[in-house]
């Protein structure tokens, strides 16, 4: 008997039932992270409330090391993993929020020192497993991430007063740097433009982002030099959709791999300061005045206007969509002409293509399977 495919262990992670007989409890899959005969990384959410509960993670042979690892580590902070031999050298292991072999470090520092509660007790926000964990305490919102964010909050200290964002409360303590893996921001607005509609509001976010953008030149050489989301040159969106699928649904990938080779291309010409995922998302806002902060810049990096803009038109309405393009011009915004927003527009689709996927759909192949007969429609046409 061999180990089991990627794609049989998938399927498994998205059947609630079969997960939630692995796991012990009612639990269901709420993100995942994918490396092919490697790992599966599972996000965890309570069955009933959809409150994060912890991780998953099934390692194949080559790396079961990180189960013995992650263990230690765990240990090492007073927490405590379960293991199971899963027989074919398969391990799986599950732990609860407190015990992230990733973050575990960074969350004991946090609670040590009084910035954040204990994390299965805490009110989370939103949690990726090995990645990032943002809890809400009375006043703040605290961010414990697996990777340094110095160059993030270097660029904040750039933009605070120029670009409406959150402000950064300082952590005396926690915050012993470099490396920084915990910070927090002032809590701010009633939610974000994902959940609550407002057209001016959204005006108000296209005239940030064009204040955001009009800073391009004004960048310290080392704040542009070290932008969170820069890329390494010439590396594709699509690479790392492929690679999945190629493991889950060969037929996918092969459309996803064409399709690559046939997306508009975005103009060539000036580079701003893009934020990098710009959606309604990560735009906070106030109800009582349609007050907006912008969020989460993790991801920015010098590229063109048109693809903070596409990534933003991708997921709403055209009535809100004209909204955050009059807002952006109304705000000395450089507005790209309609073809510019198109290519824009369908780099941010392919961008986000394999987002059912990792967001624990089980209904995720017919979703990308639509998406891309949408991608192809609008590459056949321009």
């Amino acid at each position: 008997m061999s180990a089991p495919t990627t794609l049989a262990a998938v399927e498994s992670a998205l059947d609630e039932g079969r997960l939630s007989a692995l796991i012990g409890r009612p639990v269901r899959a709420a993100r995942l992270r994918i490396k092919p005969d490697v790992s599966l990384t599972v996000g965890l959410e309570d069955a009933s409330d959809s409150r994060p509960v912890g991780w998953a993670r099934l390692l194949w042979p080559v790396s079961r090391v990180k189960a013995d690892n992650a263990a230690r580590r765990a240990r090492r902070h007073g927490r405590s993993t379960e293991q199971y031999e899963l027989g074919d050298g398969m391990i799986l292991q599950v732990g609860r929020l407190a015990a992230d072999p990733a973050l575990a470090e960074h969350m004991d520092a946090a609670r040590r020192r009084a910035v954040a509660p204990e994390p299965d007790d805490a009110q989370v926000l939103r949690y990726n497993p090995l990645r990032r964990l943002v809890i809400r305490t009375a006043a703040e919102v605290v961010r414990i991430t697996s990777a340094p964010q110095d160059d993030e909050l270097l660029l904040r200290s750039v933009i605070e007063g120029r670009v409406p964002v959150p402000e950064r409360v300082r952590l005396p303590g926690v915050e012993t740097g470099p490396p920084v893996h915990v910070s927090a921001l002032r809590l701010v607005g009633d939610g974000d433009l994902g959940r609550v509609t407002s057209l001016r509001a959204t005006a108000a976010a296209g005239a940030g982002l064009a204040a955001l953008h009009a800073l391009t030149g004004r960048l310290p050489a080392e704040a542009a030099r070290r932008l969170p989301g820069s890329r390494p040159a010439g590396r594709r969106p699509e690479a790392a959709h492929i690679s999945i699928l190629r493991a889950l649904a060969p037929p996918l990938a092969a459309r996803v791999e064409a399709l690559g080779r046939r997306l508009p291309a975005l103009p060539r010409g000036r580079q701003v300061l893009a934020h990098g995922d710009f959606t309604p998302d990560q735009v906070l806002v106030r109800l009582e005045d349609d007050a907006v902060w912008l969020t989460d810049f993790d991801r920015s990096r010098l590229a063109p206007a048109e693809l903070d803009l596409g990534s933003y038109l991708a997921v709403v309405d055209p009535e809100t969509g004209a909204a955050l393009l009059r807002g952006y011009a109304d705000a000395g915004g450089d507005l790209p002409d309609g073809a510019g927003l198109r290519a824009g527009i369908a780099h941010a689709r392919m961008a986000r293509l394999v987002d059912p996927l990792r967001l624990a759909d089980p209904l995720w192949r017919a979703r990308v399977d639509r998406e891309l007969e949408e991608l192809e429609k609008t590459c056949a046409a321009h």
